[in-house]
């Protein structure tokens, strides 16, 4: 269990963690904020970055704590709010100190403790340090590190956790949270075998080599890897993210992402960005087979939150690197698509139709506008997953009239448009179940949590019930 070395009214965790939240050009932050809200907001970081590992058991489960507060934070939440989360995932967390083997990491021996979750103070420390001493450079040393092959391998892995935890870091200028992102990237456990390989990545990077047009679309790409004969590999597992049989998975995944042209230019990265979000959306909202209660996947709802901070990155980044990052992404979200057994989609009307509310800040004055009782629920979920879905969505509208509507000459298919607003009310109706509770009466309830299984086989549906 985490300690107890600070009470809610300790503000010395601020400076004592030298935390501070600021804002990045890139980062959504909406209507309610204030002075008393960010500081509560520092507060709670500052105690979670001296007081707690970042796994909370010996199974490598991340502690969510800072992605579910400033989540919320950006929302308006109130500081009441902000407390409640971090009480209530206070009990389930480790501490930092007590699993720590204080380890000194310095800049020519940081490689040799990748993958020791006992080195994590140890990792924030050093990493404190290196910023210190660039200076204004701070972000690009941090970024120097991330994208070093090695650590890069261990911080897209697990359902990109590391990377999301960087985008926080990157999103709020915030040293603390870099250095925290950094050394959970570091004492990571590895899943993928090849996939992220420093020679893998340079091939998913590399060209695209099944086509001599534009190279496939995502749409494309998700239809050719089904069709694959290599993809019939994939079998039914109760538990098929466990380390079991998935090479073929990660093949194909580096073959079919290499597909996906990404030019290294500003007007092509935008635009692979807003269809990489839009199909990670439309992947996310259509996995429900006709006559059955609705279904969000779990694994896929990470691509999505995760897709929220690559603009973030590309703030910082090369367009190279970028372009880069980009490919990687896709490459792993593909492979999620692979694992569950590469479901076709079932499309639902209204994910398709017309989204008529407004999402530009000038419209928050309107009663009307149904993005702010999205919010409210969001804030009030005690499932730490759904505020950073509903920012990705948010950060979806933004894209405004993007998709297949906008048509192709050379072939190249774009997802549909997406009613952002529709996934995000899905998302807030569907999963209702607590984190925070026992899990067993909720269901009895008939309260719901997200599915897990492989939905591209008849078997999942067998015990998956009806409408």
């Amino acid at each position: 269990m985490a300690d107890q070395r600070h009470d809610d009214t300790d503000y010395s965790v601020i400076p004592k963690a030298e935390m501070v939240l600021d804002h990045s050009p890139s980062g959504l932050l909406l209507p309610g904020i204030d002075a008393t809200t960010r500081r509560e907001a520092t507060r709670l970081c500052a105690r979670d970055y001296l007081e707690h590992h970042v796994f909370f058991n010996d199974r490598g489960y991340h502690n969510h704590l800072v992605h579910h507060l400033l989540a919320v934070f950006t929302m308006g939440a109130p500081s009441e709010s902000l407390q409640t989360i971090f009480d209530q995932s206070k009990p389930t967390l480790r501490s930092r100190d007590a699993y720590n083997d204080s380890v000194d990491i310095t800049a020519d021996n940081f490689k040799e403790h990748l993958g020791q979750e006992r080195c994590y103070a140890s990792y924030i420390h050093f990493f404190r340090g290196e910023f210190d001493a660039a200076g204004d450079d701070w972000k690009a040393r941090a970024l120097d590190y991330f994208f070093d092959p090695q650590v890069f391998r261990l911080g897209m892995d697990g359902l990109f956790h590391p990377f999301i935890q960087v985008g926080y870091g990157l999103e709020f200028d915030s040293k603390a949270l870099t250095a925290m992102a950094l050394a959970q990237s570091c004492v990571h456990r590895k899943f993928y075998q090849t996939l992220l390989d420093e020679s893998t990545v340079a091939d998913i990077c590399s060209g695209t080599p099944i086509n001599d047009g534009p190279g496939l679309s995502l749409m494309q790409i998700l239809r050719a890897a089904r069709e694959d004969p290599l993809a019939a590999a994939t079998v039914f597992s109760e538990q098929p993210f466990l380390r079991t049989g998935a090479d073929h998975v990660e093949k194909l995944s580096a073959k079919y992402a290499n597909a996906w042209d990404v030019p290294a230019t500003k007007d092509a990265i935008a635009a692979k960005h807003a269809e990489l979000l839009s199909t990670l959306a439309l992947l996310y909202g259509s996995l429900t087979r006709p006559g059955y209660a609705p279904l969000l996947h779990f694994i896929v709802m990470h691509s999505l939150t995760s897709a929220y901070f690559l603009p973030i990155f590309f703030d910082h980044l090369s367009l190279e690197r970028q372009a880069a990052l980009l490919k990687v992404h896709w490459a792993l979200d593909l492979s999620v698509f692979l694992l569950l057994g590469a479901p076709a989609l079932h499309v639902p009307p209204e994910l398709v139709s017309t989204d008529t509310h407004g999402v530009k800040t000038g419209a928050w004055a309107s009663d009307t506008n149904g993005w702010l009782e999205v919010f409210k629920k969001a804030i009030d979920s005690q499932d730490s997953h759904i505020p950073k879905v509903i920012r990705s969505l948010w950060r979806g509208s933004l894209l405004g009239s993007f998709g297949s509507q906008a048509g192709s000459d050379d072939g190249y298919e774009l997802p549909p448009a997406i009613n952002w607003l529709y996934l995000a009310r899905r998302t807030i109706d569907v999963v209702t179940l607590s984190s925070f509770e026992e899990p067993g009466p909720q269901i009895e309830a008939g309260r719901r949590f997200w599915a897990f299984g492989m939905v591209g086989f008849d078997e999942f549906w067998a015990t998956y019930p009806r409408e």
